[in-house]
């Protein structure tokens, strides 16, 4: 990975990445608990009413929120935004900082055609944005545990 250094990013948004076709959000356990905390749900019952099982390709199956017309987020709200924003996963969380993302200034300025905050706004130090990376590759390897 060549990280591309200091990067500008300002969410906008747009809902983009909360309404993208066939996008997917991954919970981990930590996920799954701050999540069901902040609907006054058990874990159990929090599954049963946002949550679907999705096997991936590589043939392990993971648990993900469930999303309106294969495109929104259940959380998704036109008129308000993410209805639970305070207790968003991680992948949410930690966007754009992503490992793909980051391999490149090619790849990040790629990034620009989905999400119109790239290269826009203030300058983010490196040293937070490898934070968000390694947040958000600690919590991909908690995937592996299905839940």
């Amino acid at each position: 990975m060549s990280f591309p250094g200091n990067l500008k990013f300002k969410c906008m948004q747009c809902k983009n990445c909360c309404c993208l076709e066939g996008g997917v959000v991954l919970l981990s356990q930590s996920d799954l608990e701050m999540l069901a905390e902040w609907a006054e749900l058990s874990p159990e019952q929090f599954i049963q009413v946002y949550c679907r099982r999705l096997e991936n390709a590589d043939g392990k199956t993971y648990l993900c929120l469930k999303d309106k017309n294969k495109r929104e987020c259940i959380f998704w709200n036109e008129k308000n935004g993410c209805k639970a924003y305070s207790a968003r996963p991680v992948q949410c969380r930690t966007y754009p900082f992503w490992t793909r993302i980051l391999e490149s200034r090619e790849s990040w300025d790629n990034e620009k055609k989905a999400c119109p905050g790239i290269n826009e706004g203030n300058e983010i130090p490196s040293e937070e944005i490898l934070e968000q990376l390694k947040i958000y590759e600690q919590n991909k390897m908690s995937l592996q545990k299905n839940i």
